[in-house]
Order: structure tokens, then sequence, then C-alpha cells
């Protein structure tokens, strides 16, 4: 566990003891780990992520009406950020992305459009942020937003092959990873406008806005919302849910093809099963599975 991760869990835990709260189960999750905390006949999820652009993020899990959840707002100190004012659009494209953290599988960027008069609706399909839904969750909403909305999405799916020959392109332009991620979120939102005409455009924030604006200059004339913890809104989190559910499908698709199981993220385990393909494949055959920048691959 990263220093900042676990100097960060101690502070938390000294704050939730005074008000309380006890840790009921604790779990690894991707990029972080997941606190399940208790009162009395009350419990609440909590999922603490590291990484680098970001540092410490949190999101409280659980309903919305449960009594521990203003307890841990207030612990947490959570504060909506005053420059940014929540939009009133009425029709907006929303976009997130899947496997930038994974060793194995695609990237994939989806947009989605929602309007206001949709907003019931995706809630009663289970729409929120993907990290606080499971696998099969994701897979069950992905497909209710497909069968319903699916003149709404957008997606681009990089395979690792084509993602390892992108990324090259871009580093031999001296450009870095968010770049091509900038590039593929304003290609997304490009291709929705041409199909539908919204107000704006909200982004979660994973590089600066003039990184994302500076990826395609036609970006320029649309209003955009570049913000942390974006999912928030209903429109990024149905983008996130089919972003991850196409990285799912592009996991399955490649284990069934060599006979692996292929495991999401980039922990000692991805590395393990790195070690065994290329055994079995080849280092150079690792290009079709695997994003082959990451420090893992060089640790084979």
């Amino acid at each position: 566990m990263r220093t900042e991760l676990s100097e960060f869990i101690v502070k938390l835990l000294t704050e939730t003891k005074k008000n309380g709260l006890i840790v009921s189960d604790e779990k690894v999750i991707d990029f972080g780990v997941q606190l399940q905390f208790s009162k009395e006949d009350e419990e609440i999820p909590l999922n603490i992520y590291y990484s680098k652009k970001k540092g410490i993020s949190t999101v409280i899990g659980g309903s919305p009406n449960n009594k521990l959840r203003p307890v841990l707002q207030k612990i947490l100190n959570l504060k909506v950020d005053p420059k940014i004012v929540p939009h009133k659009w009425k029709t907006w494209a929303g976009t997130d992305e899947s496997g930038k953290g994974d060793f194995f599988g695609p990237l994939v960027v989806c947009g989605f459009i929602a309007t206001d008069k949709v907003l019931t609706k995706l809630r009663e399909i289970g729409v929120k942020d993907s990290k606080l839904l499971q696998d099969k969750e994701i897979i069950k909403i992905a497909k209710r937003l497909y069968a319903e909305f699916f003149d709404n999405i957008e997606i681009i799916i990089l395979s690792p092959s084509k993602y390892n020959e992108l990324y090259k392109k871009f580093k031999e332009q001296n450009k870095k990873l968010n770049e091509l991620l900038s590039w593929m979120h304003a290609r997304v939102i490009l291709n929705l406008k041409e199909k539908h005409n919204f107000e704006g455009a909200v982004v979660d924030k994973f590089a600066s806005d003039k990184t994302l604006l500076s990826s395609l200059k036609d970006l320029k004339n649309i209003s955009l919302q570049h913000q942390i913890k974006a999912e928030e809104d209903l429109a990024v989190a149905s983008a996130s849910i089919i972003a991850r559910f196409h990285f799912l499908n592009g996991i399955r698709d490649l284990s069934e093809k060599f006979g692996i199981e292929f495991p999401k993220g980039a922990s000692e385990k991805v590395l393990g099963i790195a070690r065994e393909f290329v055994k079995k494949y080849s280092k150079e055959k690792l290009n079709e599975v695997a994003k082959i920048h990451f420090k893992t691959y060089e640790q084979i």
C-alpha cells in the first residue's frame, strides 16, 4: 500500500473512532481500499483511492439516506469546489474512460447524452459511479442503457495493440498518456455533437483544461465542465458504466482467446499472470493483450 494512502487511512481511523465508527470489514479494490464502517445497526462503505494525478479521493457508498453518511462527510470535510457551479443544461454530454490503470485489456472512452427528462429513468435503472458497482451490476445496467438509449451512446475502444501503436506515436511527439486520453474524450464529444444538439459536456478531470482543449481545436466551441468526481453527474456515470462494460468484455475476449484469465489492475497478481503469459506465448506477444509502457512490462 502506498505511503500516502496508508497515512490517510491512519488519520481517518483516528477521527472515525472519535465518532464511534468501527471498521467492520476491509478489502483491497482497484487503485485503493474499501472500508466498511458500522455504528449500532447502521453500516456504510467508503472507497478510498490514490493516484499520482489526483492524490487521495474518496467515494461514500450506500443509501443517500444512511444515517452515517453525514458523519463521514463531516469527517472527510467534503465540500463542493466553489469554482465549479452545477450546470443547468437540459441536454448535455458526459464522458469517462475505463482501462487506464489496467495492464491487461483495452482502453475505452465513452460519451453519453442525458437530458433533464431522463434522470429519473437513469436512477431507476441503477446508474451511479461505476466504482460503486460490481461487475455483474455493470453488465446488467449497461445492457439496459443500450436497450433504452442506444442513440445517446458513443464509444472509442483501443485494443491493446492499437493502444500501444498510438501511445508510441504520441510519445514520439513528446506527448503523454493524458494527451492521448484527451484526444479520445474530445473525439467522442465531437462525434456526439454531430448527432445531438447538446448545450455542454461534463468530463471527469484527468488532466489540465489546457491539455483537453488543445487536443482538438473544434472542442473550443463547446461549453465544458472539467471536474473532479464528475461521476456524480448521471451522464458521466452512465458513460463510466458503459466504458467499464466494454473493458470487461475486452478482458473476457482476450482471456478466452489465449486461455488465460487476465486480472484487472496492475498488482503483483497481474505481474504473475504476465510472466505466465510470456512463458507460454513470448514477451513480444504481450503487445496484443497488455499496455506495454507500464512498469509491469519491464518487471517481467
